[in-house]
């Protein structure tokens, strides 16, 4: 502590080893607050830095992806912002928040959701407690579902419509330093379409012309309703190669550095982080705690990744788990052992290390055959209901094949540990 307050420029950066916990957003509270009271903040080199999980998280931030918010993070119930859009497109827009996925579940189950478009994410794989997500899709009247390769949400689709690769797209990524990049297409799309005129095309089949031109079109739409990017156009971006938001009549050249002599709020906002704990505990039955992440050589759900030679570094999922833990359940390096919880239970190959500490197993999710989420539970963030990936009570145990048993082989057995 007293080197990150005393030490010249201190600097934060975290991922979802943080924020992927029930007490996440505290978490993140916690180092605005730690910066704060440091000083590190608000010029070169400190800062706190969220390690964004996929490209363009941000960018998608940015443009009001969050149920509850319009583009610039304003909140729907703000009728001065709504005025904007409503004037702009001609439509009332809801004053009270949108769901969010877990909502969507539970509400497909219940009847009252009817309708899901996913575009480019595989929920039925990545998605904790498969079970629940899969019961979710069956119960909906229609699934649609946008990507470049059908996935496991799409095998459950009414609709595919085809979706565009990086290589394809003329348009914007906005990375963790709020900096908005030209992306530019190599070649066509495939497919025949980009991925906007789709979306003006649905719309249109539903009563709403939406038509553009030009992607850059699009752009100077954003700009014109969201005072951060009212200086932005695909013009200024050729010229400058770049440009990190806000970038207005203020910062016609983007802002480099947020916060520099005083917040944007104004003075700062000291948040109280009291402790919130887990409702995820680990019992006699399930003594071990599961944390799941991913690995260099495979990407998310390795909907691409799967698909190139990186199966030759990471061909499965397996769980590690410590020596001692292994050791009091009978289980040597390479066995095929049993993975359950509260709502699941999987199969992997187990891998004997020492990464973790005693009591915590650990696999990643990018293999649908083994479905590693179907053991995490909803437990989710108090805030933005980010699933708690980090933290599954689990207990392992030693998979006996049907050959060893039909030749009445004598099973290791299974001690459970409190």
């Amino acid at each position: 502590a007293r080197l990150y307050a005393t030490g010249g420029n201190a600097a934060i950066y975290y991922g979802l080893g943080v924020t992927e916990h029930s007490q996440g957003s505290t978490m993140v509270m916690g180092m605005a607050n730690l910066a704060m009271a440091t000083g590190n903040i608000g010029r070169d080199g400190v800062g706190v830095n969220p390690l964004r999980g996929q490209n363009n998280v941000q960018g998608s931030c940015d443009m009001g992806s969050f149920p509850h918010e319009l583009s610039g993070y304003r909140h729907v119930s703000d009728d001065a912002v709504r005025e904007i859009f409503e004037n702009l497109w001609g439509r009332k827009i809801l004053p009270e928040p949108g769901m969010r996925i877990p909502n969507m579940f539970d509400a497909a189950i219940d009847g009252s959701f009817r309708a899901l478009f996913v575009q480019g994410e595989d929920i039925a794989q990545s998605d904790p407690n498969t079970k629940h997500v899969f019961a979710a899709l069956e119960a909906l009247d229609l699934l649609v579902v946008q990507d470049l390769f059908i996935n496991e949400t799409a095998k459950m689709a009414h609709v595919f419509l085809p979706g565009t690769s990086f290589l394809e797209k003329d348009g914007t990524f906005t990375n963790a330093e709020r900096r908005i990049n030209r992306v530019r297409p190599v070649m066509a799309p495939k497919c025949g379409k980009h991925e906007w005129e789709v979306a003006c095309e649905i719309s249109a089949a539903m009563g709403y012309p939406m038509t553009y031109d030009h992607p850059r079109e699009i752009m100077a739409e954003i700009a014109a309703v969201t005072p951060t990017f009212a200086g932005v156009s695909f013009e200024k971006l050729d010229k400058l190669g770049s440009v990190q938001w806000p970038c207005n009549d203020n910062a016609p050249e983007g802002t480099p550095i947020m916060h520099v002599d005083r917040f944007v709020r104004g003075k700062g906002h000291f948040v109280p982080t009291t402790f919130v704990p887990t409702t995820e505990r680990s019992t006699r039955k399930y003594p071990l705690i599961l944390t799941t992440g991913r690995i260099l050589s495979q990407y998310n759900v390795g909907a691409q990744t799967r698909r190139t030679a990186n199966v030759a570094w990471h061909a499965e999922d397996v769980l590690e788990i410590h020596p001692h833990d292994a050791e009091v359940r009978g289980i040597n390096d390479g066995d095929q052992v049993s993975l359950a919880s509260r709502v699941g239970e999987t199969t992997l190959r187990a891998v004997i290390s020492d990464r973790m500490p005693v009591g915590v197993v650990y696999t990643t999710f990018h293999h649908p055959v083994t479905g590693a989420n179907v053991v995490t539970t909803e437990n989710s963030d108090w805030a933005t209901n980010c699933p708690e990936y980090k933290v599954t009570a689990v207990q392992v145990g030693l998979r006996v094949s049907r050959h060893q048993e039909d030749a009445g082989q004598e099973q290791r057995p299974m001690t459970v540990v409190d």
